[in-house]
């Protein structure tokens, strides 16, 4: 009686470390999944440029969770914003960072990525990878995955590449312009619907 008892004890504290496993395989495979399918339109050479930028910025806007990083690159100036405020800046900011990567694309040249692990971090799970390119010229990048599981739908909120977050980076280039502009933030939508034409 005393060893099921024991042997019930240890399930029930397992269970906890079990799920959360499972959980974090699940965002490995999430990673894995994108990576493949962009490494897919990438590499396809039948693909016209604005076609591959088409089928690529639809994977991207299906993997992210655009609101919430425009929200936290806006900081508090979100809160204090109009809705016709927040809207503009939504549909301006999606287009600013649609081509940010759109005019890199085609400096893809076969790099890889390599799934090395995963951790909770709070109410997120830090996927690490690498980039690597083989050959004469091989590369190694780190590049951390922070996304977002809710409810089984799972988001990407941030990359850390080499330990510099993409989305910090742009709230602090979005953060100084507003405090070099009296905090106007019609000001910022213009400068990025600007930089997006």
């Amino acid at each position: 009686m005393n060893k099921i008892l024991k042997t019930i004890v240890i399930i029930l504290i397992l269970i906890p470390v079990l799920a959360r496993g499972s959980n974090l395989i699940e965002e490995e495979k999430f990673v894995k999944k994108f990576a493949d399918e962009a490494i897919t339109i990438l590499n396809n050479k039948q693909l016209e440029k604005s076609e591959k930028n088409d089928q690529f910025t639809n994977l991207v806007m299906s993997a992210i969770d655009l609101n919430l990083i425009s929200q936290f690159v806006l900081s508090k100036t979100w809160k204090s914003a109009t809705d016709d405020q927040k809207e503009r800046y939504i549909l301006a900011f999606k287009k600013y960072f649609i081509n940010s990567y759109a005019n890199k694309l085609d400096q893809y040249s076969g790099e890889k990525i390599i799934v090395n692990g995963s951790e909770e971090a709070g109410k997120y799970v830090i996927v690490d990878t690498d980039i690597v390119r083989e050959g004469t010229d091989t590369l190694k990048i780190n590049l951390k995955w922070r996304l977002l599981n809710k409810n089984n739908d799972i988001k990407i909120i941030d990359l850390n590449i080499e330990g510099i977050s993409l989305v910090i980076a742009q709230r602090e280039e979005f953060q100084s312009f507003l405090s070099n502009n009296g905090g106007d933030l019609n000001a910022l939508i213009e400068k990025i619907v600007s930089v997006s034409d």
